[in-house]
């Protein structure tokens, strides 16, 4: 396995059209701060799921002795063996950043099942062959082994690949693919082989096989168009395959084979989809509010929690689609933005501390109670397992710093290792440093990301100097001869912004507005004072002024509005709220 920067597997070779830079595969530390927080939440969440659960079916199927109870409810019932892959997903890309014993065995002891109750061809799924070629087995469980056996793979273990290039050899060969992009939200599964092309044991038939039995090409035609009306009608005869945000992981997908062919069709179908999203599609904050069984139209915007709007997967998928286009167009500081607010204001916000993992993020009255074996429980373990990756990314001559968290990167170049430390609490406090350590000067370029979410350009410091001014919504280049001991300073500085809601769910007599500062979805809590919402005495556009800082970093008192306050959404937990506050109209 090659290389690059001493960070990444080299699947560049594979590629048409080669990604500009890379991010990370390892080399990266969290340190103490929010996102560590989430981190090693995460890992605790991971802990409390019940290894002989997980195995269950496989073992069931091979006919061992399967020991415990499995699990129950839709994700094990009706799509079994899922959760050993959601496991995977979670504690292998943990396992890239640092070491634990526990994790590790875990993952291990999947891992061996899984070849244990394997078949001599190299089927490995938790239901007999007769069942496979039908619901969601073909595509989202597949999905859930394959990026779980990746991400065994990327940590380390020893058996992740070859078993993975088994049991896609089997699948690129069996009998049911003429069917299978005919059954339930079958979209998703090209992504299925496409990931594992990009792997040490990717082959070109798992292009050819993606190509051939999961394209759409009417699809991709109403996207190139930009069809008004193609996120949420699906134009196939037939229930199935039903409109559904998650449909964005097919655009990953679409995406990697514009890569692998260089075929433009792909990518401007993925672009057309890209703008349809955030035109029609994107809630403040970045959920997504197309989901399945959703009466869905362009701007509803739907807020009430009787609607499955925001979940999870939805934007586990845009992140990942985000991160994709990253790599090809690094200096375009809207993809990570995208990230970014995806983490904060979804991925974080769904986070039951170490308890469990929320399926939607609801904007309005209570955010629902978590789970732990979900689909999105699946994507929130391969978030915040992964979350180091998103901060910074490499290519031969430049470092590129997204996402400030307090953290630290050992970028391995050709002369010699060079370690660059990000200190700062955001998004608690705007101030940032960044330190190099390295043995002798080298000459390459920091690439700092200068948000689109600042009003104003920023002062950048070297050593203590004033040097360049940062413009928002772009990447700034320093270039030069690095020394150890150089330090980078500068501030974010974050203010309130506010936007009228323009969605299906308006009040008679009343206009309402969501709230933004810096990254932050923000949300009002308290108790819910008029049709299920809340009603501020207040003017949307003198925020600053009745906004009043509280102790606690980033929480606001109402001027006004006794018993309310101000706060990031991502920290409400049980309480009521709105993000949508209510206002007089004018």
């Amino acid at each position: 396995m090659d290389n690059i920067e001493g960070l990444n597997y080299n699947y560049s070779d594979k590629l048409a059209v080669k990604d500009i830079v890379f991010t990370p595969e390892k080399g990266v530390k969290l340190k103490d701060g929010l996102f560590k927080k989430v981190f090693d939440n995460n890992v605790e969440f991971l802990k409390t799921l019940s290894l002989d659960s997980m195995l269950f079916w496989f073992k069931r199927r091979a006919g061992k002795p399967a020991a415990g109870e499995p699990y129950r409810g839709h994700f094990e019932d009706n799509i079994k063996g899922q959760t050993a892959g959601m496991y995977l997903m979670g504690a292998g890309n943990a396992l890239r950043w640092y070491s634990d014993d526990q994790l590790q065995s875990t993952v291990e002891m999947i891992v061996d099942c899984i070849e244990e109750c394997s078949e001599p061809d190299g089927y490995i799924m938790a239901v007999p062959k007769r069942t496979f070629p039908t619901k969601e087995y073909p595509h989202y469980v597949r999905i859930w082994l394959n990026y779980g056996l990746i991400a065994a793979g990327l940590s380390g273990n020893s058996k992740a690949y070859g078993i993975l290039r088994k049991w896609q050899d089997w699948f690129n060969n069996c009998g049911e693919l003429p069917i299978i992009k005919y059954l339930e939200l079958a979209f998703q599964g090209i992504v299925a082989s496409t990931s594992v092309y990009t792997t040490p044991v990717g082959v070109w038939s798992d292009i050819e096989i993606a190509r051939k039995y999961y394209e759409e090409d009417w699809r991709l035609a109403q996207f190139i168009a930009k069809e008004k009306d193609a996120v949420h009608i699906r134009k196939q005869p037939g229930y199935e395959p039903h409109a559904h945000g998650t449909e964005l992981e097919s655009f990953e997908g679409y995406l990697d084979l514009y890569r692998v062919t260089g075929n433009y069709y792909y990518l401007n179908a993925v672009m057309g989809a890209y703008e349809l999203y955030k035109r029609d599609w994107q809630h403040p904050g970045g959920g997504i509010v197309m989901c399945e069984f959703l009466d869905a139209y362009p701007g509803c915007y739907w807020i009430s929690p009787k609607k499955p709007y925001n979940e999870l997967c939805c934007t586990s998928f845009w992140m990942h689609l985000n991160q994709r286009l990253h790599r090809l167009y690094p200096d375009e500081e809207e993809y990570v933005s995208e990230i970014e607010k995806s983490i904060y204001n979804i991925a974080i916000a769904n986070q039951d501390g170490s308890k469990g993992i929320r399926y939607f993020a609801h904007l309005e009255q209570q955010k629902p109670k978590s789970g732990n074996i979900t689909c999105c429980c699946g994507v929130g373990t391969r978030i915040y397992g992964s979350l180091p990756e998103y901060l910074y990314s490499v290519s031969p001559d430049s470092l590129y710093v997204n996402i400030y968290a307090a953290s630290e990167i050992n970028w391995q170049r050709e002369k010699e290792m060079v370690t660059v430390t990000t200190e700062t609490d955001m998004p608690y406090d705007n101030s940032v440093r960044i330190s190099l350590s390295l043995c002798a000067p080298q000459e390459f370029a920091i690439k700092l990301r200068v948000p689109s979410w600042i009003s104003e350009k920023i002062e950048i410091k070297i050593n203590g100097d004033m040097m360049v001014e940062g413009i928002p919504g772009t990447y700034h280049t320093l270039k030069r001869l690095w020394k150890d001991g150089d330090t980078i300073e500068f501030k974010l500085p974050m203010s309130f912004r506010y936007k009228k809601y323009t969605g299906a769910e308006q009040i008679n007599g009343f206009s309402r507005y969501s709230f933004g500062y810096g990254p932050l979805l923000y949300a009002v809590k308290g108790d819910l004072n008029y049709n299920q919402s809340i009603y501020l005495k207040c003017k949307p556009e003198n925020v600053s002024n009745w906004a009043l800082p509280l102790e606690k970093p980033l929480s606001y008192a109402i001027k006004g509005n006794d018993g309310y306050e101000f706060v990031p959404y991502f920290e409400i937990s049980n309480d009521t709220f709105t993000c949508f506050p209510l206002f007089e109209k004018i």
